[in-house]
């Protein structure tokens, strides 16, 4: 039987794995990371395809996010920012709502837009300061509504909330009832508006391979699914046996290595579409938003808008976003369903060329009750077992690397 011996085995190369691996390493530790696919990131990867970048799933970094400035060297990411605000399409056409406080040009348009009231964006403005008073720790000791809930109980009307707050928070929550909780909503509300929303300019599988970097082919090891936890052992897709004086879990709450599976996990699906143009449909780099009712497509971004390297020259990569409780059997009859609903507002989809479609099962947890922070004992299974990940705090790239922090932190505690 061939063995090898660690401090800790991290199951899963993931933000939550990569993050807890970089603050044991930092410890002085022997750390040695399995992950089954064939690269590092989880759900943050980037693929190369016919000289586009496509990131699996639409995705985003929210700049303010503390675990990010903490781990991340912005500088050498990159970063390319999306503006400040959103394009509504609607029924009746296409709007625009912007954030004056952080686009001043704009004051005069939002105002007069007909996405909501002035009352209502009165409110959403009084609401921003008042979240940047709050902070992080206070907003997660609140009690929980659901944000539908809390939009209503702060007095916005139901034409605000149909036509800016649902698909907008939609396309972040993967649900469309807004059920998801309060503190949810006041977190991602204050992070976007305290900085920007942002892209590396290679694409967000970047953050995963900045993260991964500090690793050698020795520590991090790709396409070694963990099958078995035995006690101090691991056993693998591949037959070889590992042995450690702590394991710890870090894939997501669905690939949990057995005894350890869950039966049921609560999960949140999406599906991404990726179509190449001649023309981009629009040229700001703002995400578009479908604020129908009856609706398919939740949200739309042209990626090379925000950053050109995302697509060859001359050409433009569209993102077509789908919340979808069952993913379709049939790629094609997709595709001409999307095609179908955009053409109200940009006719030349129709010539958009399909290049990839991602179906992605698992891309959030439920977030219907959600924490920022645990004591340490919440990360140990057992002595020598630990666990992390977002399912365990909240739905969030800040929240899968906080509970890795937290999960090396007990570790090296323990």
């Amino acid at each position: 039987m061939n063995t090898d011996s660690y401090d800790t085995i991290i199951i899963g190369a993931g933000l939550s794995g990569l993050t807890a691996a970089r603050v044991l390493k930092s410890a002085g530790r022997k750390v040695k990371i399995l992950e089954s696919s064939d690269a590092p990131g989880g759900r943050v990867r980037t693929d190369k395809f016919k000289g586009f970048l496509l990131d699996r799933g639409f995705q985003v970094l929210l700049t303010a996010y503390p675990e990010a400035k903490r781990f991340l060297d912005y500088q050498e990411l990159n970063l390319r920012s999306f503006n400040p605000g959103s394009i509504i399409l609607g029924n009746s056409g296409i709007d625009e709502i912007r954030d004056p406080l952080r686009d001043p040009s704009s004051f005069f348009r939002t105002l007069k837009s007909p996405v909501g009231s002035l009352e209502d964006k009165i409110k959403m403005l009084m609401l921003r300061l008042k979240l940047s008073f709050a902070s992080i720790d206070e907003i997660f000791l609140k009690p929980e509504f659901t944000t539908l809930e809390y939009l209503i109980n702060r007095g916005f009307s139901e034409k605000m909330i149909a036509n800016f707050f649902i698909p907008f928070m939609s396309g972040i929550y993967l649900e469309r009832n807004l059920e998801t909780s309060s503190r949810m909503f006041e977190f991602l509300f204050k992070m976007f508006s305290e900085s920007d929303t942002a892209v590396p300019a290679q694409g967000m599988g970047m953050i995963s391979n900045q993260l991964a970097s500090k690793f050698s082919q020795d520590e991090l090891i790709l396409n070694e699914a963990v099958m078995n936890i035995d006690g101090m052992e691991l056993i693998s897709q591949s037959g070889k046996t590992y042995q450690a004086a702590s394991i710890l879990i870090a894939t997501a709450a669905d690939s949990i290595p057995m005894p350890f599976q869950r039966p049921e996990v609560n999960k949140k699906s999406v599906i991404c579409l990726y179509f190449s143009a001649d023309q981009a449909p629009y040229q700001k780099a703002l995400i578009a938003l479908n604020a129908n009712i009856n609706k398919l497509v939740n949200n739309i971004a042209v990626m090379s808008n925000v950053s050109s390297d995302y697509a060859p020259e001359g050409k433009s990569l569209i993102s077509v976003s789908i919340i979808a409780e069952d993913p379709f059997k049939d790629d094609d009859s997709l595709i001409t369903k999307v095609k179908s609903e955009l053409m109200f507002w940009y006719p030349d989809c129709i010539n958009w060329e399909h290049l990839k479609t991602y179906p992605i099962p698992y891309a959030l947890p439920q977030n219907k009750n959600v924490s920022d922070d645990f004591s340490l004992a919440n990360y140990r299974i057992n002595d020598t077992l630990f666990i992390c990940g977002d399912h365990l705090l909240n739905g969030s790239i800040h929240a899968a690397m906080k509970s890795g922090r937290l999960a090396a932190e007990a570790i090296l505690s323990k």
